[in-house]
């Protein structure tokens, strides 16, 4: 059998019609509102994004890449400068996530096309959503990552 025969084709008119629940994350970090940054941070292994939920699983927030990457950040009128001023700034392990958490962050459909989900990402900016029912019950995330994983299969 030749290769080109082995892996399937790239059908992008397909592929952007495909619901999102075929792609989208079903594994993923769930965290309380009281939950501490420090649980979040031990907890993020493969994961680039953590969800925020009730105790019924409903939407309370959500921690995207640019909630952590900004934890990092000095605040604007701090300039670091020096050995010992880096070691005068402190991290706070023991702020809860419910402090840094987005919200009203953009959600997603589990049956909300991926080519939509695409067009959200380009114009809005976000590359990272929560997918939630009717009921606002968290049942996954969807990222870029998704979308180079699906590219992946059908790489050549």
């Amino acid at each position: 059998m030749s290769e080109d025969k082995e892996k399937p084709k790239l059908n992008i008119f397909k592929l952007s019609k495909m619901p999102i629940k075929l792609a989208m994350e079903r594994n993923f970090l769930r965290l309380s509102p009281e939950d501490k940054i420090e649980k979040l941070i031990k907890e993020l292994e493969h994961e680039t994004c953590a969800v925020v939920t009730d105790d019924e699983g409903k939407l309370l927030g959500f921690i995207s890449i640019d909630e952590i990457i900004n934890l990092t950040l000095p605040p604007s009128d701090y300039v670091l400068v020096g050995l010992d001023a880096i070691k005068e700034a402190h991290f706070d392990w023991d702020r809860p996530v419910k402090e840094i958490m987005n919200t009203r962050p953009i959600t997603l459909s589990p049956n909300d096309s991926l080519g939509y989900a695409l067009e959200m990402m380009v114009e809005t900016g976000v590359r990272q959503f929560p997918i939630v029912d009717k009921g606002k019950i968290v049942v996954g995330t969807f990222s870029a990552q998704n979308v180079i994983r699906l590219l992946r299969i059908f790489a050549r």
